[in-house]
């Protein structure tokens, strides 16, 4: 009995001790040296590494783009110059960089090229017939690899560059497209033709690009003929092309 009573009178004794250690704890949780295990900065070393590795003046760099040129030089096949003459590119790029003024470009792209016939007495290709407009086209695949030298300090970034060329070509698709006025109330008549035998269908071509960060001046040289060797007697068409480049990054 005597037991019972005194472990009553000791009760609120054990809850002051206990209520000042549950405070003491807490305090010492608040204090920011209980928090060493608190993560104060998160950081992906994978991500890092990647970003080290991939960017503009990094060791990689990829990136598409687009590519509008003019057909330019003299021609045994007269040519409508201008907007009618033309050539349109879409590709991607592939850069390794070997020090901070060499690195190496692959390129891998489609390439649409539109000629502008010009319609004069004497025209011989690809038959002598004169029409209203006429134009030949091709389609192709092309691979090109190109030498570039940098220059000047740029950080991450493209900077001022020349780029030394060398490509070949497959052409997967050609077309002789011709408008004529048949007779009286028919406005015009437009044929097109494809799978054209006479044209050649790989091509190889060298060339130039000069350009900062993500606008560039290019000219390339078509070295191969464009005909098919059976038609090695033709007038060889232009061979030059001279336009601007837009990088998509």
């Amino acid at each position: 009995m005597a037991s019972y009573f005194q472990h009553e009178a000791d009760a609120p004794g054990r809850r002051v001790r206990l209520a000042l250690l549950t405070g003491l704890l807490l305090v010492l949780l608040a204090r920011p040296e209980a928090r060493a295990q608190q993560v104060l900065v998160q950081a992906n070393v994978a991500d890092d590494t990647i970003k080290t590795i991939f960017g503009p003046n990094r060791r990689y760099f990829a990136h598409g783009y687009f590519a509008y040129g003019l057909l330019a030089g003299g021609a045994g096949t007269p040519l409508r110059y201008g907007l009618g003459s033309a050539e349109l590119r879409a590709g991607g790029r592939f850069k390794v960089r070997f020090s901070q003024s060499l690195a190496l470009n692959f390129d891998l792209g489609y390439a649409y090229q539109h000629l502008d016939l010009d319609q004069k007495p004497g025209k011989t290709v690809p038959t002598p017939t004169l029409h209203r407009s006429e134009s030949l086209g091709l389609h192709q695949i092309y691979a090109e690899t190109s030498l570039r030298l940098n220059a000047g300090r740029r950080g991450n970034s493209v900077g001022r560059y020349l780029d030394l060329l060398a490509g070949g070509g497959w052409v997967a698709g050609t077309s002789h497209t011709t408008e004529d006025e048949p007779g009286p109330g028919i406005g015009s008549v437009e044929t097109t033709e494809r799978g054209l035998p006479y044209m050649r269908r790989w091509t190889g071509t060298v060339g130039a690009r000069l350009g900062i960060d993500r606008y560039a001046f290019v000219a390339r040289r078509r070295f191969t003929p464009a005909f098919a060797p059976a038609y090695a007697a033709w007038p060889e068409l232009s061979r030059w092309v001279l336009g601007l480049e837009i990088g998509l990054f």
